[in-house]
């Protein structure tokens, strides 16, 4: 018996990308590699044969079932020619510092800012993978704030701030992984449900002496508490956090020019996460293979799911679309 082989198959580079996908047909050809990577099975009778129709659909030979490549995914209903998409999900994967709504427009054309605005949403919608795996070995957790200046209290407590708990994987001097969460406060009641979610229990988890991380050790991780009072250095106290709340701060100045409000904050800051722990990819085109298959994995959203953040819809089944 032989083991099977899984070939990524995707561009290297954008000259690469711009030759492979000039045409409809090989975006779609891609497409159909990712949604049947073994070929063609039908979803309801499990036939291996098909025809294609006009209208671009894959019907079963045996039960003439209709598959759509495109129809449950974020691309459902589009009307925009999947090289658009296919452009857009490459700048969006392979620029450094990502795209703005703006900067999109202006490059696919589009007559519309909400268009553009509403494509890059529904591309972060399809940045994280449920099935990844948690953070382990040495974490670091704290948390910091956006937000613009405005009078009161700073830190913890501050009003008219948006909290953000971040969580760091510590490889030597470098950062590996991480995990960026909106959460509504500081207390353990918000963190809590954060750690067990994203790191493996048992992890060294190291804090600051914030009372809201003394139950830490109770939820079974091992647990180091560096106390900025103590230290002479207040930069080098969870320095890994510190450079990331750091680099997406300038992120959303220079790229967003400031505009990241709460209500959409999460979708931002999980594109970031997509992009930073995909940073020593030797192939950019390798974030573009990944985004392609959340995408057709992804359930569709909305112009209004989007702008109300609303969340897609967990009794979602692709049996509803073919």
């Amino acid at each position: 018996m032989t083991d099977l082989i899984i070939i990524e198959d995707f561009p290297k580079n954008e000259a690469e990308f711009d030759e492979r996908f000039s045409t409809e047909q090989a975006c779609y050809d891609y497409l159909f590699k990712n949604k049947w990577p073994q070929g063609f099975i039908c979803r309801r009778c499990e036939h291996t044969a098909y025809w294609k129709s006009s209208r671009g659909l894959y019907i079963c030979c045996n039960c003439e079932h209709q598959h759509s490549l495109t129809a449950g995914t974020i691309l459902h209903s589009s009307n925009k020619p999947l090289r658009c998409w296919f452009k857009a999900m490459w700048w969006f994967t392979t620029r450094k510092s990502g795209i703005n709504a703006l900067t999109l427009k202006e490059l696919l054309g589009f007559g519309s800012y909400s268009t553009a605005w509403t494509w890059l949403h529904k591309l972060r919608s399809c940045t994280i993978c449920t099935e990844r795996k948690k953070l382990s070995g040495t974490v670091e957790v704290d948390e910091f704030y956006l937000g613009g200046r405005h009078p009161g209290k700073r830190g913890r407590g501050a009003e008219h701030k948006s909290v953000v708990v971040a969580a760091a994987e510590k490889k030597g001097r470098k950062l590996g992984r991480i995990r960026l969460q909106v959460s509504t406060d500081c207390s353990s009641e918000s963190i809590d449900p954060f750690m067990l979610k994203n790191i493996d229990q048992k992890s060294l988890v190291i804090t600051d002496g914030w009372s809201s991380y003394k139950p830490v050790e109770k939820k079974g991780y091992n647990h180091q508490r560096v106390l900025q009072t103590k230290a002479e250095d207040k930069s080098s106290v969870l320095p890994g956090i510190n450079l990331i709340a750091s680099l997406f701060k300038r992120l959303v100045i220079g790229t967003f020019h400031g505009r990241c409000d709460q209500k959409h904050l999460q979708p931002y800051l999980d594109e970031y996460v997509f992009r930073f722990n995909r940073r020593t990819t030797k192939y950019v085109g390798k974030r573009f293979m990944r985004i392609c298959e959340q995408a057709m994995a992804t359930a569709p959203k909305t112009y209004h799911m989007i702008v109300n953040a609303v969340p897609s819809s967990p009794q979602f089944s692709l049996e509803n679309y073919g």
